[in-house]
């Protein structure tokens, strides 16, 4: 291949990827409109979308010829074994993705890059082609294990923002769930061992997932407060058109929580939690200089230090309080907190200075161990 054409070989893909997103909502739709069991409840649009959008890139990585990743194959094919859609419809699939996706790359193609279609044709079917055996491959595997029950697909369903009214409705009714009621959803490996709630359990992207319906508010408490392990709750709602936000916000809740954690943590029920969980990264740039000034300690004495800060906002300033919980002398408690503003400079007789510390406290609270130096 000449300079020239792989110059405009790299011009044309980079047009391909400016126009990722486009073209995996294009193949999607294909999909969609050429194959009737994409356009059921058993596998929503957006997990059809996503599957597609992560195909797509893999396959722009074998056009650049470097290696790409099968995982998106083996993905669509556990997915869509679980959801009892037929082996030959997912194949099918990925046939009906290769020709749209084709299809683009013709179009996109300028005068420059004809010379380089053929050996792009051959690309692009031998993509497809290796996808189509790793996503039959994983799709065997997981018949064979025996398919997920019914109800897990019909949750994930549920969970799709773009599932139509009708649809939802009729998930609805094929999960029994009962028209009139209170539910909630919980992130986390919670399962309350109430009577008188339902519960359905899937396993959604990287976590677990549990909907808890009761027909009382009341029923709806009782389950939750049962719950020992770690998990993250929404807040309750009786339209299961909310389904979609309140994973939203139980996947918000969890991240407000930390790995010793136990019970559940409800949504919004720490506000100062939320936001920082809501974005950790700026939370973490914006409170830097005061982290700092505690990861220079040794890992025990600041957690001491934390640990009293954090007990004396609880109990509203009150050293006395912070004192019998901790077991400490008052005056102990009152030099720990002198030497947390000698280290950062913010004084808790300041509003705006305890305002901060607190904030930057919690968020010391929710970094991860790979967030910490």
């Amino acid at each position: 291949m000449s300079q020239d054409t792989q110059f405009e070989t790299s011009r044309l893909l980079r047009a391909l990827r400016a126009d990722a997103a486009a073209i995996a909502e294009r193949v999607t739709a294909r999909i969609e409109h050429d194959d009737a069991d994409y356009d059921t409840v058993a596998l929503g649009h957006d997990e059809l979308f996503t599957l597609v959008a992560d195909s797509c890139a893999a396959w722009l990585d074998a056009l650049a010829e470097i290696p790409y990743e099968l995982e998106p194959a083996r993905r669509a094919g556990r997915l869509k074994a679980e959801r009892g859609i037929p082996l030959e419809s997912l194949l099918h699939a990925f046939r009906v993705a290769g020709l749209v996706f084709w299809e683009i790359i013709v179009e996109y193609a300028g005068p420059g890059d004809r010379a380089a279609l053929p050996r792009l044709s051959t690309l692009v079917w031998a993509t497809v082609d290796d996808y189509s055996v790793a996503a039959g491959a994983a799709y065997r595997r997981v018949a064979a294990a025996g398919s997920a029950p019914p109800d897990q697909a019909l949750l994930r369903a549920l969970l799709d923002p773009g599932l139509r009214p009708e649809q939802r409705r009729e998930l609805v009714r094929r999960m029994r769930l009962p028209a009139r009621a209170t539910a909630v959803l919980l992130v986390g490996d919670a399962d309350p061992a109430t009577a008188g709630v339902t519960t359905v359990s899937a396993v959604v992207g990287d976590g677990r997932v549990t909907l808890v319906v009761a027909g009382s508010a009341a029923a709806l408490d009782r389950a939750l407060r049962s719950v020992r392990a770690r998990a993250g709750a929404s807040r309750p709602f009786t339209d299961f058109a909310a389904a979609p936000a309140a994973l939203d916000q139980a996947r918000l809740a969890f991240r407000c929580t930390r790995p010793a954690d136990t019970g559940i943590h409800t949504y919004a029920s720490a506000p100062e939690r939320v936001l920082i969980a809501a974005n950790p990264a700026l939370a973490a740039d914006v409170f830097a200089e005061v982290l700092a000034a505690f990861d220079r300690l040794e890992p025990g004495d600041a957690e001491l230090l934390a640990h009293t800060a954090l007990a004396w906002f609880e109990f509203g300033g009150s050293t006395s309080a912070v004192g019998e919980r901790l077991h400490l002398h008052r005056n102990t408690v009152l030099h720990r907190l002198k030497r947390i503003e000698r280290l950062t400079g913010k004084l808790f007789a300041v509003p705006a200075d305890a305002a901060l510390l607190y904030l930057a406290l919690h968020t010391r609270v929710l970094r991860t161990p790979d967030d910490r130096p």
